[in-house]
């Protein structure tokens, strides 16, 4: 294969939160690479994800979900949305079928595309759990998603890959001829050291009361190979007030026990070796509000 037919780009995943961006791209990949969970706001980072074969590589980039920004945690998010788009040679709004579009996601939307020149592609998500007698209504969904003068509109079901491979060929009749980027073997330009501390903030998120997981961040703080082939990681759940400190721990610390158990499945999975995992919680006040706090914890952008 000469390097003309081979088509490589940049396409950004966006959309307001928990559409289902990340379990778009875990499909697209066949591999569990950004936390998935019910809540929103589970992304904060952009994320890349490496998608190859033989003729392509697409490198999609999962964003945080777009909204209006309350504090310096909410602009960074923002922002890494906005980066992803400047960086991308196709968009892909993706829609909660359920729940259609509302005016707020459809202005925001269209100011993060404009004056960007990107083609657009609408997707539609989560059509398994779309009740017949309410698919109607998507036709004037369609007619508030054509607004932004899409190149198509697909409708898929994520979860279980449905309409995926339809829409992997349409991003892929936007991209041009190119080399690829990463390692065919590559799956992210991330380092092992964020998916081990997102697998444990995602563990974290499901098991805690709704206050909570906006307030946490999750820290790695040592993470060795030990001689008996078992990693061993420690590592810090950050928290905003003691309170909050006390319900991740849980009585008796039943609660910070079963994240770290949960976490610990995963993560031996993930890494492919036994892991020792051990788990303390720390109090930040205000960490989402203080710029210094938001790039130790990883999130801001690199200098």
């Amino acid at each position: 294969m000469n390097s003309s037919e081979h088509k490589s780009g940049y396409a950004a995943l966006i959309g307001r939160p928990n559409v289902g961006k990340s379990t778009l791209l875990n499909a697209v990949l066949r591999h569990k690479l950004s936390a998935v969970t019910p809540r929103a706001q589970t992304t904060r980072n952009r994320i890349f994800g490496v998608f190859d074969r033989d003729d392509c590589q697409i490198v999609f980039q999962d964003t945080p979900g777009i909204l209006a920004p309350r504090d310096a945690m909410h602009d960074f998010m923002l922002t890494e949305a906005e980066n992803a788009l400047s960086d991308a040679d196709v968009a892909i709004w993706i829609i909660d079928g359920t729940k259609g579009v509302n005016e707020a996601e459809r202005s925001l939307t269209m100011k993060a595309l404009e004056g960007r020149g990107l083609p657009l592609i609408v997707v539609f998500n989560k059509m398994d759990v779309v009740p017949m007698e309410k698919r109607a209504e998507l036709q004037q969904q369609e007619a508030i998603a054509a607004e932004l003068n899409p190149a198509s509109i697909h409708y898929i079901a994520a979860l279980y890959g449905d309409g995926v491979e339809a829409l992997l060929d349409d991003i892929l009749s936007h991209l041009q001829p190119g080399p690829k980027f990463f390692p065919p073997e590559q799956l992210s330009d991330r380092a092992e050291r964020f998916f081990v501390e997102e697998i444990i903030r995602e563990k974290a998120f499901l098991l805690l009361h709704d206050e909570v997981p906006y307030s946490l961040a999750v820290q790695i703080e040592t993470m060795k190979e030990r001689g008996n082939g078992v990693t061993a990681i420690q590592a810090a759940i950050h928290v905003e007030r003691d309170s909050q400190k006390g319900i991740v721990l849980g009585r008796g610390g039943a609660m910070i026990k079963q994240i770290g158990t949960e976490a610990r499945i995963e993560l031996e999975e993930f890494l492919g070796v036994k892991v020792f995992l051990e788990l303390w919680v720390r109090v930040t006040p205000k960490w989402r509000k203080k710029a210094n706090r938001l790039k130790e914890f990883g999130y801001a952008e690199s200098d």
